[in-house]
C-alpha cells in the first residue's frame, strides 16, 4: 500500500510546501508594492493547496494563508465578509491542534489576535477585543524567544482595551510592551517599523492620559513618528497611516505648546495622508478624523478670543466673527462632513464623527448666524445621544450639547426652550454614571467623569428655570459625586440586606465586595499563580487591570440579579427625593449652592421641602474669577518670602472676597432662611447649617463668609457651617451617626497620632507645631502614636481599622498639584505614599472622626470639583463621619493653637463626634477674636472646615 501523497517527507508534500511558499512570497510581494495580482495569485494558490491535502499541518498553513489574504483585501476593499471568513479561517486552522503547540501555532493565535481587534474596531463588539487578548498572550506563552511582532499585537490589544475603557493600567503596559518590540526587533525591517508607529501612538495618548502633562512622551513620539516616515518609500501600501499618525503627534503638541509651526506640519501630513487613501479604505475613516482635528485647532488659530471648543455653542462672545474666522469655521465645516460620511453605521468611530460635525455646525451657526447650521447641529446630536449603540461617553456630550444648543447656549431662551432642552438634560445626567464602570480604576474613573465637569449644574439650572426645584435636586445628586455614590452602595450595611437575598446572590455579594477593594495594581496583565486569579487572591494581592475587568463583570450581572428580586428593583440606585428629604431630619437647612453660566441660585432643603433662592448677584464667570484670584492671593499672603506689603495686600483681597461671599451668597441665603442678624453672638450658640457647593465655588470659604470687623454681617457669627459633598452622602453619615449613638462605647476612645514634621528628601520647612500637636494628644488614653520613621504608609494602613479617631499632623500635596492625586506626606513618602485613592479604597465601619492637621487637604483638580476627589473627600469615602480638614495652606503655630483649642472642648476620655462641628466652630470664632491681627489675617483661621452630619 503506497504512503498518502501528502504525508511529511513524500514527494506530493514537499510539492505542496513549495506552493505555499511561492503563495507567500506573492503575498509578501502585494504588502510591500500593493499590487493586486501579487494578492490574487497568492489567494489562489492557498486554495490550491486546500484542495490538494489532508495533511493538517499543510491545511493549517494553507489556511491560515488564505486568511491573511482575505484580511489583507478587507484593508484594502472594507468588505467585513472578508474579515470574518479571516477570523473563521484562523480558528479552523488552530482547531486540530487543541492545546498543543507547534512551530506554526503562534503565528495562527497572532494572526486570530490582530483580526478580531480589526473586527472589534469596525463593531465595537467587546467580545472580539477580549478573545483578541486572549488569543495573543496565548501566542506570547507558547513562544520561547520574544518576538516583535507578537509583542507588537499585544501591545495593540493593550491599547485597543485602553480606547474601550480608557483604562490607564492598559495603556502603561501597552507603552512597555511597544517598547519591548523596538528593542528586540531587527534594525531596518517591517516589525521595528510597526513597533516604532506603534510606539509612538502609545506615547500620544500617555501623555493625554497623564495629570501632567508628560511633554517628554509627545517629544519622543514626534522623534518616533518622523523616523518611521523616514525609513519607508511614499509608495510604501501604509505610508498614508504614518503621515496620519505624525499629523496626530504633532497636533496634539500644538494643543500643549501652541507652536504655530507643529500646526502647520499636522495640517500638512494630515491632507497628504487624505489625499493618500483610496475611497472605500476603511482607514479613511481615521484619516478624515485627524483632518477634521487639524480644522479645529487652524479655527482656534483663527479665533481672537479664548479657544471655542468642541461642540461650543457660544464661541463668539456676542462679537462678529472675523473673515479669517468664517473662512476657519467653513474648513473645519468640510472636513468634519467628509469624516462624517466616510463613516459608516456601526463604526467605532461613527459617534465621535456625529460629535465632530455637530460642534463644527454649531460653530457656523455661531459665527454666521446660520439657523439651519444649528437646526442641522441639533438634529445630529439627538441622532447620536439617542442611539444606544453609540459609545457611552459620546452620548453623555452629544445630549449635553443638544440641551444648549436648544436653549442658545447660556443666552435667556424661552420656556419652550428650556422644557425642549429638558429632555436631552435628563439624558445627559442617567448615562453619565456609565461613563465611570468599575472596570477601570477610581482615577480612571474620574477622568472619565471630569470630561462632563458642569453638566449637572446645567441640567439643574435649566430645570430652574421651569420651577422644579425638587427635579433640579434630584439632577445634582445625579450627576455630581458619582464615585462617592458608587462607594456609599458598597459600604452600607448589608445585614439586612443579605438576609433577605437568596443564598447565592448573598454569597456572591460577600465574595465580590471585598475583591473590589484590594488596592489597585499598576500592571494590566495579572500575575498571580494559576489557580488565585480573580476568583481566589491571594490576601492582599493588588488588583491587576484585568482582574478588575472581570470583577466588574461578575458585579454588574450581581446587581441587575439582584433588582430583579421582589423588593430590591431600587438596589444600589439613588434614593427617592422624598426618601433624601426625609433623610436629613430637621437638624439645620442644607443649601446646595448651583453655579452654571445659564444661572446660579441656592437649592434650600428644609422640613422635608426644596427652596430655591436665586444668587442674581452670582454669575459662573464670577465666581471662576474670584475663585482664581483667591488662590492666588491665599498663597501670596502665606509666603513669608515675599514683602511684607505684598502678604498684606493679599490679606486685604481675602477680605474683600469673603465680603462678596457675604454679599452674593451667604447674605441672600439667611434672608430667605429668616435667620436675623442678631441669632448669634447673643450669647446662645448658633444654629447648625450645611454647605453643598459645585464646581468652582467649592474652593471657596462659604463658612467664612462676611465682613468680620463687627459681629454682624458674617457667617461665622450667624450659623455652626458644616460642608457635605452631596445630600446622599449626608444622609448616609447621619445614619450612621444615628446607628453608633446606642452603642457608646465605655473604655477611653484611643486615638491614631501620625506625625512626621519633616518628611525625609521633601524640602519642606519642619513643622514644630505639629510635633506638639503630636505630643498633647498621645497623653490620652490608649492612644497610638506613629511619629516620624514609625509612620510608613503600611503601619498606617494597617493601624486605621482599629482607630474609629485619627489625627494627622504632617505635611500633605493637594490633588492639584501637578501629577499628584493627592497625598499625605509619610515617612517613606518616596517610596510608598499614602495617596487619596489609599485611603478610599479602605471600608471603616467604626471609624468616626479624622483630623487632618496638613496644608490643602479639600483642595483637587478643578475638573473633579464635585466628585470630592482630594484627601479629606478620601476620609469621609472610607468611612470617617466627621473630618476636619483645610480649603489651603495653613500655618504651623495656628494649626497647633487651634488643635489644642479643638480637642479642649471634648472630655479628655471621650471626644463625641457628634459635637465635632461645634468644637471647630468655637475654636475657629476664639482664634479670630483673639486679637486684631487675625480678624485682619483671615487666611489663617479660615481655611479649616468640617465635612460631616
Amino acid at each position: 500500500m503506497s504512503a498518502p501523497y501528502d504525508l511529511f517527507g513524500a514527494p506530493g508534500y514537499e510539492q505542496l510546501l513549495a506552493v505555499l511558499g511561492a503563495a507567500e512570497e506573492s503575498h509578501t510581494r502585494y504588502e510591500r508594492t500593493g499590487r493586486l495580482p501579487d494578492l490574487e495569485r497568492a489567494l489562489v494558490l492557498f486554495d490550491a493547496v486546500l484542495d490538494r491535502t489532508q495533511n493538517i499541518d499543510l491545511r493549517g498553513a494553507a489556511m491560515n494563508g488564505v486568511g491573511t489574504v482575505l484580511w489583507s483585501r478587507y484593508e484594502r476593499f472594507g468588505e467585513p465578509a472578508d474579515l470574518d471568513g479571516a477570523i473563521t479561517l484562523f480558528r479552523e486552522a488552530l482547531a486540530p491542534y487543541g492545546a498543543e503547540v507547534t512551530v506554526a501555532t503562534p503565528s495562527y493565535w497572532t494572526n486570530l489576535s490582530g483580526a478580531l481587534r480589526l473586527r472589534w474596531l469596525h463593531t465595537h463588539d467587546a467580545r472580539d477585543l477580549t478573545a483578541s487578548v486572549d488569543a495573543i498572550r496565548t501566542a506570547l506563552d507558547s513562544t520561547p524567544v520574544r518576538r516583535s511582532n507578537r509583542l507588537n499585537s499585544l501591545g495593540d490589544a493593550l491599547l485597543s482595551l485602553h480606547h474601550l475603557h480608557g483604562d490607564s493600567a492598559a495603556l502603561a503596559e501597552a507603552v512597555e510592551t511597544f517598547r519591548a518590540a523596538v528593542a528586540c526587533a531587527e534594525p531596518g525591517t517591517e516589525e521595528q517599523t510597526w513597533a516604532r508607529s506603534n510606539l509612538a501612538e502609545a506615547l500620544r495618548l500617555h501623555h493625554r492620559q497623564s495629570p501632567d502633562g508628560a511633554p517628554e512622551a509627545l517629544d519622543e513620539a514626534a522623534l518616533l513618528a518622523r523616523a518611521v516616515l523616514a525609513a519607508v518609500p511614499r509608495r510604501h501600501r501604509l505610508y498614508a497611516r504614518f503621515l496620519s499618525n505624525l499629523a496626530s503627534i504633532l497636533a496634539e503638541r500644538h494643543q500643549a505648546r501652541a507652536d504655530p509651526a507643529d500646526l502647520r506640519e499636522a495640517a500638512r501630513a494630515a491632507r497628504r495622508a487624505v489625499a493618500a487613501t483610496p475611497a472605500g479604505h476603511p482607514n479613511l475613516v481615521q484619516r478624515n478624523a485627524v483632518l477634521a482635528t487639524v480644522r479645529r485647532l487652524e479655527l482656534i488659530g483663527a479665533a481672537e478670543v479664548a479657544a471655542p471648543a468642541p461642540g461650543s455653542v457660544d464661541g463668539g462672545g456676542g462679537r462678529r466673527s472675523t473673515r479669517r474666522e468664517r473662512r476657519a469655521v467653513r474648513a473645519w465645516v468640510r472636513a468634519t462632513a467628509e469624516a462624517y460620511a466616510t463613516t459608516p453605521e456601526g463604526h467605532a468611530l461613527r459617534g465621535l464623527a456625529l460629535l465632530n460635525h455637530g460642534s463644527a455646525l454649531g460653530m457656523r451657526a455661531v459665527t454666521e448666524g446660520d439657523p439651519h447650521a444649528l437646526a442641522a447641529a441639533i438634529d445630529l446630536y439627538r441622532k447620536a445621544a439617542s442611539d444606544p449603540t453609540m459609545d457611552v461617553s459620546v452620548r453623555v456630550g452629544c445630549a449635553h450639547l443638544w440641551a444648549l444648543s436648544v436653549i442658545g447656549g447660556g443666552e435667556s431662551g424661552s420656556p419652550d426652550d428650556h422644557a425642549a432642552a429638558m429632555e436631552p438634560f435628563r439624558l445627559a445626567v442617567e448615562l453619565l454614571p456609565r461613563t465611570a464602570s468599575q472596570r477601570i480604576g477610581r482615577m480612571d474613573r474620574a477622568r472619565q467623569l471630569g470630561k462632563f465637569a458642569g453638566l449637572a449644574q446645567d441640567a439643574a439650572a435649566c430645570a430652574l428655570e421651569l420651577a422644579d426645584p425638587e427635579l433640579a435636586l434630584r439632577l445634582l445628586e445625579q450627576g455630581r459625586g458619582v464615585l462617592l455614590a458608587q462607594a456609599l452602595g458598597a459600604r452600607t450595611d448589608t445585614t439586612d440586606l443579605l438576609s433577605r437575598l437568596p443564598d447565592e446572590l448573598a454569597a456572591e455579594y460577600a465574595r465580590l465586595i471585598p475583591q473590589l477593594d484590594r488596592p489597585e495594581a499598576a500592571a494590566f496583565i495579572s500575575s498571580e499563580p494559576a489557580g488565585t486569579g480573580p476568583g481566589h487572591p491571594a490576601p492582599g494581592t493588588p488588583l491587576a487591570g484585568e482582574d478588575r475587568h472581570a470583577l466588574a463583570e461578575r458585579w454588574d450581572r450581581l446587581v441587575a440579579a439582584i433588582r430583579r428580586e421582589p423588593g430590591f428593583g431600587d438596589f444600589l440606585r439613588l434614593p427617592r427625593t422624598a426618601e433624601m428629604l426625609a433623610g436629613l431630619g430637621d437638624e439645620g437647612p442644607v443649601v446646595m449652592v448651583n453655579i452654571s453660566p445659564l444661572r446660579c441660585d441656592a437649592l434650600v432643603l428644609r422640613e422635608g421641602r426644596v427652596r430655591c433662592v436665586p444668587l442674581t448677584a452670582l454669575s459662573h464667570a464670577e465666581v471662576v474669577r474670584r475663585a482664581d484670584a483667591f488662590l492666588v492671593a491665599v498663597r501670596t499672603a502665606g509666603d513669608a518670602g515675599r514683602p511684607l506689603s505684598r502678604q498684606r495686600d493679599a490679606q486685604s483681597e481675602i477680605r474683600e472676597a469673603l465680603a462678596w461671599l457675604w454679599t452674593a451668597v451667604a447674605e441672600p441665603v439667611l434672608d430667605a432662611l429668616g435667620r436675623r442678624a442678631d441669632d448669634g453672638p447673643g450669647g446662645e450658640s448658633p444654629g447648625r447649617m450645611w454647605w453643598i457647593p459645585t464646581g468652582p465655588l467649592t474652593v471657596l470659604p462659604l463658612h467664612a463668609a462676611g465682613r468680620h470687623e463687627n459681629d454682624r454681617d458674617n457667617l461665622l457669627d450667624r450659623a455652626v457651617s458644616s460642608y457635605a459633598p452631596t445630600v446622599n452622602s449626608l444622609v448616609h453619615a447621619r445614619r450612621r451617626q444615628s446607628a453608633r449613638q446606642d452603642r457608646r462605647p465605655t473604655a477611653p476612645t484611643a486615638p491614631l497620632v501620625v506625625a512626621v514634621p519633616a518628611p525625609p528628601g521633601a524640602g519642606l520647612v519642619p513643622l514644630e507645631g505639629a510635633r506638639a500637636e503630636a505630643a498633647m494628644l498621645a497623653a490620652r488614653p490608649g492612644a497610638r502614636l506613629l511619629l516620624d520613621e514609625q509612620a510608613l504608609r503600611r503601619t498606617v494602613l494597617d493601624a486605621l481599622p482599629h482607630h474609629p479617631w485619627v489625627h494627622f499632623a504632617c505635611h500633605a500635596v493637594a490633588a492639584d498639584d501637578g501629577a499628584a492625586t493627592g497625598q499625605v506626606l509619610l515617612h517613606d513618602h518616596d517610596t510608598a505614599p499614602l495617596t487619596l485613592t489609599d485611603v478610599a479604597r479602605l471600608r471603616l465601619p467604626a471609624a468616626e472622626l479624622a483630623y487632618l492637621s496638613a496644608c490643602e487637604t479639600t483642595r483637587g483638580r478643578g475638573e473633579y470639583a464635585d466628585e470630592a476627589l482630594h484627601i479629606t473627600g478620601a476620609f469621609h469615602m472610607a468611612g470617617f463621619t466627621h473630618v476636619i480638614g483645610t480649603l489651603w495652606g495653613v500655618d504651623d503655630d495656628t494649626s497647633q493653637e487651634l488643635a489644642e483649642r479643638f480637642y479642649a472642648a471634648f472630655d479628655p476620655r471621650h471626644p463625641f463626634p457628634r459635637d465635632t462641628a461645634y468644637a471647630l466652630h468655637a475654636a475657629l470664632r476664639a482664634l479670630r477674636d483673639a486679637d486684631e491681627g487675625y480678624r485682619l489675617n483671615p487666611s489663617l483661621w479660615a481655611p479649616y472646615i468640617h465635612v460631616g452630619p
